[in-house]
């Protein structure tokens, strides 16, 4: 899959400007409302070739669900992202402590699939310890950081213990809207 660089970073800054603007219409004068969603990217992710997008929602006072996905891209032509060695999704339960979902401290499950271009498609399963923050005098400002760990299973094929692999999970800084 190949891909330009500038293309994908001009697709994710029209889909945030366009979420933004479909906001602004639902805002009231002088009242922060409760957010709800929040859609956030890895912006430094793209200086490495790696691409990192996450979607969470509000489910109860204390926790959210969302979707996530990210990518790494191998070596391609000068100017270009290259072929993709690297895909993985995964659904989530996020539990926040504090009773502010969205902001604070947080744990998390996950389950999803992961590609990796040489060696085949794994199914796993994991959990993620973050912290995130609404900021802006409107709260829309989202910025989280976090890390942890997910377990990998071979699918299909036969599997030995071989198969059974564990690789770290990173959000660095994803950066969005809250909505």
């Amino acid at each position: 899959m190949r891909m330009n660089q500038s293309s994908l970073i001009l697709s994710v800054a029209l889909l945030v400007v366009g979420i933004q603007a479909s906001s602004l219409g639902a805002q009231q004068s002088g009242i922060i409302e409760p957010k709800s969603t929040v859609l956030s990217v890895n912006p430094f992710g793209l200086m490495f070739d790696l691409f990192n997008a996450e979607l969470e929602r509000v489910v109860s006072p204390t926790s959210t669900i969302g979707f996530g996905g990210s990518g790494l891209f191998g070596g391609g032509d000068e100017g270009s992202i290259g072929d993709l060695e690297y895909l993985n999704a995964d659904v989530f339960w996020r539990y926040y402590p504090s009773g502010t979902p969205l902001q604070g401290w947080m744990f998390g499950v996950k389950t999803g699939i992961t590609n990796v271009d040489a060696e085949g498609t794994y199914w796993g399963y994991g959990f993620d310890f973050n912290r995130s923050w609404l900021l802006g005098p409107e709260g829309k400002f989202y910025m989280g950081l976090g890390l942890g760990l997910k377990r990998l299973y071979k699918t299909g094929g036969s599997c030995s213990y071989s198969c059974m692999r564990y690789i770290p999970t990173f959000r660095i800084v994803n950066v969005g809207i809250a909505l």
